[in-house]
């Protein structure tokens, strides 16, 4: 949790203007659908997380649907399924005791975003499967914000087309957007009254003690608080950081060199292509339910749910050519198959231990997919970006220092 919050008076206020605003609602109605989810509460970003959520939840119906005993990749199958998924998304009906809960949740995150944008967008990335933020994760996020849209956007622009990135590359990007672009962030007051013409909100308590005044600025003018016949700002200051024909900023240098991004293996958890659940416009509270041909709305049909599969990047390092290559050291180099073969029995359980925390199985699925890379460049890419970071490595260690030779032979 921020440690700007007190968090059991963040939970508190959150379920309470929850219950506040369900009370109100389904006073005069049974459910909801999901035209009046955009339009329950004046916080646009609270109705849009709510539909994020339910969104997710939709993805776990139609993946728990899938069976194995039948063929989903027949395509009349694939379009049968497509079809009633989305005729099940025009028809969101949610009861009371379902949708509190997602109200409280999206409540706590938009106050999150507000106050510790930082922290919200941090820990955002940090969550990412895989430790990789993919351009269709991405572009879900973005889709799903209104407070400080700024964010996502630029780092849909510093990915420049790239289908992934690493998510300790993204964090670098985060930094210097917010770092640049401090001024830009959104001004809380405004939201607080909003939230506060339901439930009362006591900022010294829920801050820890800090007051408003450190969260307003004569200055600053938010990113949508713009006139809508005004264009908006540049993603990018002109002046100090051009875009046209120019590569990506790079982020904070990682322990080791870029190399060659890593091609893994695919991670198929895609629903059938041309299901979609709820594309709602983040800049409008009146999206209406659509069929899956129309325009885009709280139910659209998109082509195909978010792929993890990713390719290429950047270049590789060039061998020591200062060094004699022995007749040992070809052989050495020559590729005897999976990587175990190679591995001793003694280093694989030191690896285990030191490297893997103990997991036999995250071990075996490191292997795997080190034996997928096509060359040393993107092998050593993998475990310095991924690897090294999921598992806190010290990159001097002895046991990273025998598998980067290990790799080296491999390839």
């Amino acid at each position: 949790m921020s440690n700007k919050f007190n968090s059991n008076a963040l939970n508190e206020y959150s379920k309470s203007y929850a219950r506040r605003v369900a009370a109100d609602f389904y006073h005069a109605h049974p459910t909801i659908s999901g035209k009046q989810i955009l339009n329950l509460t004046p916080i646009q970003q609270v109705n849009l997380f709510v539909v994020s959520s339910l969104f997710d939840k939709w993805k776990g119906e139609v993946e728990r649907f899938r069976s194995p005993y039948f063929d989903f990749s027949n395509p009349e199958v694939e379009e049968g399924l497509r079809a009633f998924m989305n005729v099940v998304s025009q028809h969101i009906a949610v009861r009371r005791e379902h949708l509190e809960p997602l109200l409280a949740d999206a409540s706590r995150r938009t106050l999150v975003a507000l106050f510790d944008p930082r922290y919200y967008y941090d820990d955002l990335l940090r969550n990412q499967p895989d430790f990789t933020l993919t351009a269709d994760s991405l572009k879900h996020i973005t889709r799903y914000t209104q407070v400080n849209k700024f964010v996502p956007l630029a780092l849909e622009q510093k990915m420049n087309g790239r289908p992934f990135v690493y998510v300790n590359q993204a964090l670098g990007y985060l930094d210097e957007i917010l770092s640049g672009r401090a001024q830009e962030l959104e001004r809380p007051d405004k939201y607080v009254a909003m939230f506060s013409e339901k439930v009362a909100m006591d900022l010294a308590s829920l801050l820890r003690g800090q007051s408003m005044e450190n969260y307003q600025s004569t200055t600053a003018k938010s990113f949508f608080d713009l006139d809508e016949d005004q264009p908006k700002p540049p993603l990018v200051a002109p002046a100090t950081r051009p875009v046209a024909d120019a590569a990506p900023a790079a982020p904070t240098p990682p322990p080791t060199p870029a190399l060659p991004t890593p091609v893994p293996q695919h991670i198929d958890d895609e629903q059938p292509s041309g299901i979609s659940f709820a594309d709602a416009d983040p800049e409008s509270s009146s999206s209406a339910v659509a069929g899956p041909n129309n325009a885009p709305n709280i139910v659209s049909a998109e082509s195909s749910e978010p792929s993890l599969s990713v390719s290429a990047g950047s270049s590789s390092p060039q061998p020591d050519h200062d060094s004699v290559a022995t007749l040992g050291d070809t052989l050495q180099k020559v590729s005897t198959g999976s990587l175990s073969r190679t591995i001793s029995l003694n280093q694989k359980f030191r690896f285990i231990n030191q490297l893997f925390n103990g997991n036999v199985d995250a071990y075996n699925e490191a292997l795997a997919e080190l034996d997928q890379m096509t060359n040393y460049g993107q092998a050593l890419d993998l475990i310095s970006y991924r690897y090294a970071n999921q598992f806190m490595w010290n990159m001097d260690s002895d046991e990273v220092s025998e598998l980067v030779e290990i790799l080296k032979r491999r390839f």
